[in-house]
Order: C-alpha cells, then sequence, then structure tokens
C-alpha cells in the first residue's frame, strides 16, 4: 500500500524575542520568503532597524563578516 505524501508548510518566524512568533504560515515556500521581505521592511520602516539584510529564507543583522543574528527565518512544519 502506497502511502499519501505528507504535506509540508512554511512558517515565518520572528525571532527578536525570547520566544518564538509566527507571522503566518503558507503552502508554498515562495509566499514565505516573499512575507519574510515584507517583514523585514516593515522592521527597518517602523522599528528602525537598518541594518536588516535579507538572505534567501531569513533576515539577519551582521555582527561581523562571519557573525549574523537571525531576526526572521523560515521554519518547515511536515503535517501529518
Amino acid at each position: 500500500m502506497i502511502k499519501p505524501a505528507r504535506e509540508v508548510i512554511f512558517g515565518v518566524c520572528d525571532k527578536t524575542g525570547n520566544c518564538d512568533s509566527y507571522f503566518g504560515f503558507f503552502k508554498n515556500e515562495e509566499d514565505a520568503k516573499k512575507e519574510v521581505k515584507i517583514q523585514a521592511e516593515r522592521m527597518k520602516d517602523e522599528l528602525g532597524m537598518m541594518e536588516l539584510v535579507v538572505k534567501e529564507d531569513r533576515a539577519v543583522i551582521l555582527k561581523t563578516d562571519r557573525i549574523e543574528q537571525i531576526v526572521i527565518v523560515i521554519h518547515s512544519f511536515v503535517l501529518r
């Protein structure tokens, strides 16, 4: 018997506080990446985080050329 493929969703996570909170959950990774960009721009505008850099699946603050603080990241979840 063939088992059905498990569904994966992508959560856009805010890592600025002591505990994770999520901006939203998406069925498509591309939609989650768009949300990372939207939330990073909001943080730049509203919170003055001008040093925020958007990468492929995350937004970071560069501490040095090798160390970065993750501010927004995409988590993937496998649904049962």
